[in-house]
């Protein structure tokens, strides 16, 4: 997997930039003069913007190679995040925020379109894998690492950090990775036909509630509610965000696991919407000390890490033949999703306390819950087939009723 290495690299440096911001915020709030929740839409614009250039943009740069664009669309990524380390007012932050968004977005699927013509149809499970390990790896190590650097020498020089790497993985990129030539890709109309099977669509808006509650309300305001709840330091905050992530990083592991040997997708998704909601309403409680939200944090960070998984499970089983499409749509509901929980977080902030944001995301992750436990079976879209993955099932086969 040499030749996909550096695609995980560039990953790695999409993920870094996508949730770095949130131990980033406190300190862009006085560097700019304004309120915490004004500046949570530096978070909203990024995330908005990624969730809906992912199916246009893909759309418009089909006849791309994809080598090609994936190094075109990170040196605009690493043209936005120095603006972004230079922006002199929020409102200039906002915009650049947008334009790296709408960039990140169109990265992903081209190096996923790199990575599976490079390796024989037998490996590209493991090229996936690889590719995807750089997110992964981002919240584990980058993440920490990069609130460390912008807590002790400021948020713009965390953002140059992530202009460093963006030019290093451009350069691996450059040298070890083969070109490729573009790969056929679904219209809109496609894309989005997809969703008329009503077990697709639900468990869009499945992730679309998680993302509100999960990545919106709590992940972007993460330091103020632990240093609300248990007087956590923003300098003490990549502890934290490292206890979270390696958490996640072993539940995703045991997840896929337990997937493999035949664990229902259903009820591992149910358990862990039940255990998200119950940590999130207890969470400005059972977090009163600094060792009490480490084990919070530990405990939140495997719980999570069991939802997402079954919901791409899910999918694959039920519409194989568009596993690609429906894999793309899911992340644009959850970056949709957090998108609008950023925004409604920063207005519940204004008003109320960190307490009232966990509240809310438990109400709100409920409600997913109660979606996903009414899930009900759709007709079958009409949509032009995508490629199948490796090992994938025949277009006309029939996904399990129990999906």
């Amino acid at each position: 997997m040499k030749r996909t290495a550096p695609l995980a690299l560039g990953m790695f440096a999409i993920g870094l930039d996508a949730f770095i911001l949130s131990g980033l915020l406190p300190g862009m709030a006085d560097s700019f003069d304004v309120s915490l929740a004004a500046v949570a839409q530096v978070v909203t614009g990024f995330t908005f913007a990624f969730a809906l250039s992912s199916p246009l943009l893909a759309v418009a740069t089909a006849r791309l190679g994809r080598k090609k664009l994936a190094l075109y669309a990170l040196a605009i990524f690493a043209a936005a995040n120095a603006a972004s380390a230079l922006a002199p007012s929020l409102w200039v932050m906002v915009v650049v925020r947008v334009l790296a968004g709408a960039i990140g977005g169109v990265y992903s699927p081209a190096a996923i379109g790199t990575a599976v013509q490079l390796v024989p149809p037998a490996q590209q499970g493991r090229a996936l894998s690889t590719i995807m390990s750089g997110l992964s790896v981002s919240t584990i190590l980058g993440v920490p690492v990069g609130v460390l650097v912008g807590t002790q020498v400021g948020w713009r020089a965390a953002l140059w950090v992530v202009v460093g790497v963006i030019v290093l993985a451009m350069v691996a990129i450059a040298v070890f990775v083969p070109s490729v030539g573009a790969t056929p890709t679904p219209g809109l109309k496609d894309r989005f036909a997809v969703l008329g099977d009503g077990r697709v669509l639900v468990r869009m808006v499945v992730m679309f509630l998680y993302g509100i509650a999960q990545m919106g309300l709590v992940y972007t305001f993460l330091p103020e509610i632990l240093k609300d709840s248990a007087g956590i330091s923003t300098k003490s905050l990549p502890v934290y965000l490292l206890i979270a992530g390696v958490a996640s990083f072993i539940g995703n592991a045991l997840a896929g696991s337990r997937l493999d040997k035949g664990t229902s997708p259903k009820i591992m998704l149910g358990t862990a919407l039940t255990a998200v909601a119950v940590i999130l309403a207890a969470f400005p409680y059972g977090a009163f000390n600094a060792v009490a939200a480490a084990v919070v944090i530990l405990l939140w960070g495997f719980a999570v890490a069991h939802v997402q998984l079954p919901l791409q499970y899910q999918l694959m089983r039920i519409v194989p033949e568009h596993t690609s499409i429906v894999v793309s749509l899911l992340n644009s509901a959850l970056y949709l999703g957090t998108a609008a929980g950023a925004a409604l977080g920063g207005a519940v902030l204004a008003g109320a306390s960190t307490t009232a944001l966990t509240w809310t995301g438990t109400g709100i992750i409920v409600l997913a819950l109660a979606v996903s436990a009414a899930t009900k079976q759709g007709a079958a879209p009409q949509a032009a087939p995508a490629a199948a993955p490796a090992g994938g099932r025949p277009q006309n086969s029939e996904a399990p009723v129990d999906a």
